[in-house]
């Protein structure tokens, strides 16, 4: 079986990694690929809007080498933002970094085979859901608002707009849940057509 890597891309508090853990663990997808920049939030704990220009290169490099073992699995696997949520983060944070970031994503071997669920959240429901940043929510309403506006333009210069699904995440959970659920049958079905 080829690589059939599947990205979830949307704002904080839009439902991304529960998402991909009921999705592993009902079986529609055999292994998750975390949020590389959150995992190195928790671990560093450096605010999102600074981080700066070496850190937006070191997650994208680490992206790429997970992307090249990824091509070798020939799994179906979550990555939760990768590149194109990435990139959003870097056109608000480092504007100028980001097109090297994009002549460096155009390496990944499996930018071509990916597909991507793309998730909207309102700003009023980042507020409201925010439990990271509850000592601040309107600053994170208002940071992961820019962000969500940057992941369109986001997709277009990687070229993956056309293989997305785009997801109204304001809805209660099993709305999403199903309608992602959906997005994944269609994109298997979409990749080996019969």
């Amino acid at each position: 079986m080829d690589s059939f890597p599947i990205f979830f891309c949307g704002p904080h508090c839009s439902g991304k990694t529960s998402i991909i853990k009921n999705l592993l663990s009902d079986g529609l997808i055999l292994e998750r690929g975390s949020e590389i920049g959150k995992d190195l939030f928790y671990q560093r704990n450096i605010a999102p809007a600074q981080q700066g220009e070496e850190f937006e290169l070191e997650i994208t490099l680490k992206e790429l080498m997970r992307d090249r073992k990824i091509a070798q699995k020939g799994n179906i696997i979550g990555i939760e933002s990768w590149h194109p949520g990435n990139l959003a983060y870097a056109m608000v944070r480092n504007p100028s970094t980001v097109a090297y970031l994009v002549q460096e994503i155009k390496r990944s071997p499996i930018l071509s085979s990916a597909f991507g669920i793309v998730f909207s959240v309102s700003w009023d429901n980042i507020y409201l859901r925010t439990m990271t940043f509850k000592s601040d929510r309107k600053w994170a309403a208002d940071f992961y608002t820019q962000i969500s506006s940057c992941i369109d333009k986001s997709l277009d210069v990687l070229g993956l707009k056309e293989r997305c699904v785009f997801i109204d995440a304001n809805r209660p959970y099993k709305e999403v849940y199903e309608d992602v659920k959906s997005a994944i049958n269609y994109f298997m079905k979409f990749s080996n057509p019969k």
